[in-house]
């Protein structure tokens, strides 16, 4: 298993929503780690979305055969050494001042939100943050400031750029989302574990979630996997 490093804007994009499991959409909440690590599972939250909001996780034996099915396929002895490593025997703590714009993430240091990431690049309109020193924290791997955006998307959900900007606009009503942006039987690739995987659109629907109306799309993918995610796991198949 990698070290538990903050990390991996594959891990951080995987959604505040749920993962993809066979059969439907799996809807246990997680921290990220990096971008192939195991996703340990939440286990508590508490005071979700104020000034005083924690969440504890701890890896699973589901957590390890996940991992084991995305990175050791056919390993049969991947869940138990994975559930020996030193990183499944931990408890990871996270928390946030959602009201001030703070974040401790598992790395243990505290950082402050600081707008949202542009450019088109991986991880746009995500949560971006800087460290103690006022350095921003990249989107990169390496630096892991969307294994941050997770966790404060987990620990904040109606939080806002707002927060750290007051004179920001007020953030879009996510009743005013527009148009659905896939058609049902359009060829897609989706956000699995950690990587892109191919697949087909085959229903659209509306669902209510922590972000408010969502459109969400049920996807069967290449890998024979199924399940229900947002439009921000989905890209047009390349």
């Amino acid at each position: 298993m990698r070290s538990t490093i903050m990390g991996g804007w594959l891990a951080a994009s995987l959604l505040t929503a749920g993962l993809l499991t066979g059969g439907a959409a799996l809807a246990q909440d997680w921290l990220a780690l990096c971008s192939k690590c195991i996703t340990p599972s939440v286990f508590s939250k508490t005071g979700i979305g104020t000034a005083n909001a924690v969440a504890m996780a701890r890896v699973t034996e589901a957590d390890a055969k996940s991992y084991c099915d995305s990175w050791q396929p056919g390993d049969r002895n991947c869940v138990r050494q994975q559930m020996a490593s030193d990183e499944a025997k931990q408890t990871y703590r996270a928390s946030a001042d959602c009201l001030a714009g703070r974040i401790t993430p598992i790395d243990g240091k505290t950082y402050r939100l600081d707008g949202v990431w542009g450019g088109g690049d991986i991880g746009q309109g995500r949560s971006r943050w800087r460290d103690a020193a006022g350095r921003v924290v990249g989107r990169d791997n390496a630096s892991g400031g969307l294994g941050i955006s997770q966790q404060w998307e987990l620990l904040c959900p109606k939080a806002t750029t707002a927060t750290a900007r007051p004179a920001a606009p007020p953030a879009r009503s996510p009743a005013a989302q527009p148009a659905a942006t896939f058609q049902v039987g359009q060829s897609i690739e989706a956000m699995y574990e950690r990587s892109w995987v191919r697949g087909k659109i085959i229903s659209i629907r509306q669902n209510t979630t922590a972000r408010g109306t969502e459109t969400q799309y049920e996807v069967v993918l290449d890998n024979h996997k199924r399940g229900i995610v947002p439009a921000r796991m989905l890209r047009p198949a390349s």
